[in-house]
């Protein structure tokens, strides 16, 4: 006996139930999500100094290239762009034909653009406004190895830590910079030991390779 196919609808026969249609469609898409999660989510190690006491020497963070541009995978070609930049993210970034930082490295964003941003003693200045701080107790950062440079001062900088000790930096001021069209002013958060924007300028959004996801403390800490 031949059996007819009568479609109801798309990817759906008479002989097919829906719910396994709807399962077979939703593994498909898992299959292709997990196939390109290696295009978009990347790993890396920390080596060195600049965001401590947020992330350590040796620590593992995972980070999302798309989270601001969709690029064609394993390319550089932007298809869409998927979010902005906000004040606070950790970001993977790469300079041009900068005579030291040569390999991608991470900072944090501090100034988004059209704004004008300042440093007096370590204190951000953004349109003439300081950003909230919150000291933090030193002795509560006693798991941070002392061959780590972690600073005199530890302060909760608007959601995040930054250390510094008073007067050691020689970028702990930092003139009034106004930021242009996708721009942004980027710090390491040990304030003390970062080549930042303080040094380098401006950063265009076009550098900004990803952002931070997910940290892993897999760097060494005391106990």
């Amino acid at each position: 006996m031949r059996c007819r196919l009568r479609s109801k609808h798309f990817g759906y026969s008479g002989l097919i139930p829906a719910s396994l249609w709807r399962r077979v469609h939703w593994f498909l898409l898992a299959l292709a999500g997990l196939s390109l999660t290696p295009a978009y989510l990347w790993a890396y190690k920390l080596a060195g100094p600049s965001d401590i006491p947020t992330v350590l020497r040796g620590d593992t963070v995972v980070v999302n290239r798309a989270a601001y541009r969709v690029k064609l995978p394993y390319s550089n070609v932007a298809v869409l762009r998927s979010g902005l930049p906000k004040r606070g993210d950790f970001v993977l970034l790469q300079l041009r034909n900068h005579p030291r930082l040569k390999s991608a490295f991470f900072k944090r964003i501090i100034g988004l653009p059209g704004e004008t941003i300042e440093l007096q003693e370590n204190r951000v200045i953004v349109n003439g406004q300081a950003i909230p701080v919150r000291a933090l107790n030193p002795a509560d950062f006693a798991w941070v190895p002392k061959t780590h440079p972690i600073g005199s001062v530890v302060q909760d900088e608007d959601g995040h830590w930054i250390t510094f000790s008073p007067g050691k930096s020689e970028h702990r001021n930092h003139p009034p910079v106004r930021l242009s069209d996708r721009q942004y002013f980027v710090l390491g958060d040990n304030r003390d030991d970062s080549e930042d924007s303080r040094e380098f300028g401006p950063v265009p959004e076009d550098l900004l390779l990803g952002k931070v996801i997910a940290t892993f403390a897999t760097g060494q800490r005391t106990k």
